[in-house]
């Protein structure tokens, strides 16, 4: 076929239409006789005959993706043959199916070619009501399944879903049902009317003979149950619908079909909540009273539909069904305080089913449970939670030692009993040696009432293993071990009780530990703790001052995993809203809490490092904290601010960590190690004065960084000579005051360290009369790390700039005249600066000599966070020179030094904090013509 011209309409058969595909196939066809085709075939779309535009939608798909030119020319002449009157309006379901095929290539064609994706527009919710109600079954099914791919509203859509959902053919009523599961996910059908309509309709079709329409009548009832409960606005009507919607559910919990029971208990999952007294029949097949108050909506007069349940949902034949009604379990018991008391046992009874999948579910279901703190291990669930810590399943293990983690027993007798479980487990999985290391750590925390019992119990194998190497290296010691050092973090005084050499071998295993705490701790502050631990108990816990602070720390620093994390205290969350964000959203937030709470814990780690004499560690330590810190990016529960904060703290104590080792030596120390420790200062200086003046919404952030600033104070007293005492003094009883202040402001207690150093300043009196002693002591009971201090404030933002000089550089300096001023046009962008803000730019060149510009608050005037302007700095430093490089830099005044800065007429009066780097100004000599 190789001349257009013997293509015909009246000549037109299948064997030409094969003929016609061959050509198209064909990567060879020239492109005219694809012109040809083409003009031939768009042009038979006018032609009434349903048989042969069948055929020719096909060919005009595969031409279109043979030929992706033609792409659009097609999509054309198919969106305007289906537009025609004529085939809107043909009833007959011949042409109801080609108009069905003919969407079907134009959604193809649009999803392949983007460009064309708007043109599909033109098939208004009036088109396709009218193709939908004309075409015949199997073609009703595939709009139905397609709606979304065109641009129906969804009042059409769901008009459509609610008529068919009465259609003769289950199918249809099926995908209908679906539609309107659809529509309500996506959210943005709320009329009231409407809502009770589409849920009585759902209500109507869990009656359906058959099984596909009921699964998903059950799936709408859910959905639009759940909506119909949000949109009352009384608590008692709320209530009462929430029992009916959950009420009509269990009427066909007992349904023949398998699928139906799946999505029931599926649906009590999306329902999450009901009444107390609702929910507990679920627990019982006797019923336990008929319900109080009004009846529910659908008029079910008390609560026997819910009368056993779950019973019956736990034994089901089917494991798919127990692993539903399992699964559906952490939803109820999030709002419920009775129902999972009353659960366990029926969960612990799962423990022992066939299935991996289900018992895997009993054990998250509990897990849950017992992150409310409502799981209570009686005797009789030992057993079933016993198999599951040596179960052969690895994922059945590692679930059953999480909820060890959480578990609190009631006596000794089941303490000894699961840690000897938890023992056996290990001798026949080694391999999961690490997370069972961080179980026993955590079940000895939360059994610190039982430790003397526990060392006592394994103080006969400790002193075995002492003379034994084999013996010493075994798991069992290590898991002892584990189990012993983890009770004073939580009970100082069973630190008396624990023999030396406890901590001893623990601190030859430290890389083991330190493998199973790793979620916790880090291998230099496992160090430091077990150090302390070992100066305790080798004193007879009489040494406890340093050993309190660690305590403290670490305590508070993880209280997130009892449910009050540090960053956001749990009184800034209301009690009704914290089981109503998604497990994503807290699973988030958790994470950036321990993230933070450790990096903190840290920190202290490595300062009592260092006042052990260990600085290397200390400072490698810090350094590691500021790699983490780097890492870490804002999110939802940590902002930009709070992290520029914690990356100038950490730099501060690092700073003090290299200050410390000055302290091994004699007050007096030579000049190279005093000028070794003025430079220090003076950087320690420098970034305390940036924290001070570089952050707004300061609140219980500022504490800390005032009593930093009177600790090097106390350094400069106790290191220095006389000639500094006196500004150092004033310096310290400023600071002193100021703090007093801020604490009555903010309705808080001045620490320790804050009283003791005020009452020491009010017993010398004078600068010439300085204890020492008195200073050397406050110096070293200093706490780096409060808790109270790191509640970070949400407004809590960082003031920088940045400074650009647009279109300098070498090659295009700025041309200047010697001894006259020069203007340097400067383009800055400011963040989060206040209005009261004093901010100078300063101008220097290489001999030092600087001149400062004050910027007018008028030129960034505005209550944006961020603030853009361009500012023509005069300066008259212009020397006789060919070429001339000047720095540039904005700094803030700090006005909270109570001490004149300058004594200059000109420039400001206080030090300086400087917000941006330096910008160089290149400036050329004029030339003379």
């Amino acid at each position: 076929m190789e001349e257009d011209d013997s293509i015909s309409a009246e000549s037109l058969s299948l064997d030409t239409l094969a003929s016609i595909r061959s050509l198209i196939i064909n990567a060879d066809t020239s492109d005219s006789v694809i012109s040809s085709v083409f003009d031939f075939l768009t042009g038979l779309l006018s032609r009434g005959d349903s048989e042969i535009l069948h055929h020719v939608l096909k060919l005009l798909s595969d031409l279109a993706f043979q030929r992706k030119e033609l792409a659009p020319r097609i999509f054309d002449s198919v969106l305007s043959s289906l537009l025609r009157p004529q085939n809107n309006a043909a009833a007959d379901a011949s042409h109801g199916r080609v108009a069905v095929e003919s969407l079907a290539v134009l959604a193809s064609l649009s999803e392949t070619n983007p460009s064309i994706a708007t043109a599909l527009s033109k098939i208004d919710g009036e088109v396709f009501a009218s193709i939908c109600l004309g075409a015949p079954l199997s073609s009703r099914l595939w709009l139905l399944r397609n709606a979304e791919r065109f641009y129906v509203p969804s009042s059409v859509l769901f008009t459509l879903c609610l008529g068919f959902s009465k259609d003769p053919y289950p199918y249809i009523r099926k995908v209908a049902l679906d539609g309107l599961i659809s529509i309500c996910k996506v959210g943005d059908f709320d009329h009231a009317h409407a809502v009770q309509g589409c849920y009585s309709r759902a209500v109507e079709l869990l009656s359906d003979a058959e099984d596909s329409v009921r699964s998903s009548a059950v799936r709408a009832v859910s959905m639009w149950g759940k909506v119909m409960i949000a949109s009352k606005e009384e608590e008692t009507k709320r209530r009462e619908c929430s029992d009916a919607v959950f009420l009509q559910l269990c009427s066909i919990v007992r349904d023949m079909s398998i699928d139906v029971r799946i999505e029931v208990f599926k649906a009590f999952g999306v329902i999450g909540t009901a009444s107390e007294s609702v929910i507990l029949q679920t627990l019982s097949k006797k019923v336990l009273g008929a319900g109080k108050g009004k009846k529910p909506q659908n008029h079910l007069s008390n609560v026997s539909a819910a009368a056993g349940v779950f019973i019956h949902g736990f034994e089901d034949e089917f494991y798919e069904v127990r692993e539903a009604a399992v699964d559906s379990f952490h939803s109820l018991s999030v709002n419920s305080i009775k129902f999972p008391d009353e659960a366990v046992y029926l969960l612990m009874d799962m423990l022992y089913d066939d299935y991996m999948v289900v018992r895997l579910k009993a054990l998250e279901a509990l897990r849950h449970i017992a992150d409310l703190g409502n799981l209570k291990l009686q005797e009789t669930y030992m057993p079933a939670f016993l198999d599951a810590i040596v179960d052969t399943s690895e994922n059945i293990r590692i679930e059953a030692r999480n909820i060890l983690k959480l578990a609190k027993l009631p006596d000794l007798k089941l303490v000894n009993r699961c840690v000897d479980g938890v023992l056996k487990s290990l001798e026949m999985y080694p391999q999961d040696e690490p997370d069972i290391l961080s179980a026993l750590f955590y079940f000895g925390q939360n059994h610190a009432n039982f430790s003397v019992s526990m060392v006592k119990r394994f103080s006969e194998k400790l002193g075995t293993a002492s003379g034994n190497k084999s013996e010493f290296n075994s798991r069992q010691l290590s898991a002892s071990l584990m189990l012993i050092i983890s009770a004073p973090l939580l009970n100082k005084q069973s630190i008396t009780s624990i023999p030396p050499l406890a901590f001893s071998c623990s601190i030859a295993m430290l890389g083991k530990f330190s493998c199973g705490l790793h979620d916790m701790m880090d291998q230099d502050m496992l160090l430091a703790y077990l150090t302390h631990c070992a100066m305790l108990s080798a004193s007879s816990g009489t040494e406890f001052n340093k050993g309190d602070m660690f305590f403290h720390a670490y305590r508070h620093s993880n209280g997130d995993l009892a449910g009050n994390p540090v960053l956001l205290p749990s009184k800034d969350i209301p009690v009704e809203s914290k089981y109503m964000a998604s497990e994503a959203e807290l699973e988030t937030r958790n994470q950036a809490h321990k993230f933070v709470n450790h990096i903190l814990l840290k920190i202290k780690a490595a300062w009592l490092l260092s006042q052990s004499g260990c600085w290397k560690e200390a400072l490698q330590a810090l350094r590691a904290c500021k790699q983490e810190l780097a890492t870490l990016t804002a999110d939802s529960s940590i902002s930009i601010g709070a992290l520029e904060f914690m990356c100038q703290y950490v730099q501060v104590i690092e700073l003090l960590a290299q200050v410390w080792p000055h302290f091994e030596y004699s007050r007096h120390i030579s000049t190279c190690r005093s000028v070794e420790l003025e430079l220090l200062m003076e950087e320690v200086e420098t970034k305390l004065m940036e924290m001070r003046c570089r952050f707004t919404g300061l609140s219980t952030e500022e504490s800390l960084v005032m009593e930093l600033v009177i600790f090097g104070c106390l350094v400069r007293l106790y290191k220095f000579e006389i000639c500094c005492r006196l500004s150092c003094m004033e310096k310290l009883s400023s600071t002193i005051s100021q703090l007093e202040f801020h604490h009555e402001q903010q309705g808080t207690k001045p620490s320790d360290f804050l009283t003791e150093t005020k009452k020491s300043l009010q017993k010398t009196g004078s600068s010439a009369d300085i204890n020492f002693c008195r200073l050397l002591d406050l110096i070293k009971i200093f706490n780096c790390f409060s808790p109270e201090q790191f509640t970070f404030s949400g407004n809590l933002q960082c003031v920088s700039a940045e400074l650009e000089v647009p279109g300098n550089g070498p090659y295009s300096p700025i041309s200047f005249v010697p001894g006259l001023p020069v203007a340097i046009p400067c383009e800055i962008k400011l963040l989060n600066v206040p209005r009261d803000t004093c901010l100078w730019l300063r101008i220097s060149r290489s001999d030092e000599t600087c001149q400062y510009v004050y910027l007018d608050p008028n030129l960034y005037n505005g209550d944006g966070r961020e603030k853009r302007f361009m500012f023509n700095a005069v300066t008259y430093m212009t020397p006789r020179a060919v070429v001339l490089t000047l720095r540039v830099s904005i700094g803030i005044e700090c006005l909270f030094e109570d001490t004149c800065y300058r004594k200059r007429r000109h420039g400001p009066k206080h030090p300086v904090a400087y917000m941006c780097k330096e910008r160089k100004v290149h400036l050329c000599l004029v030339s003379r013509t």
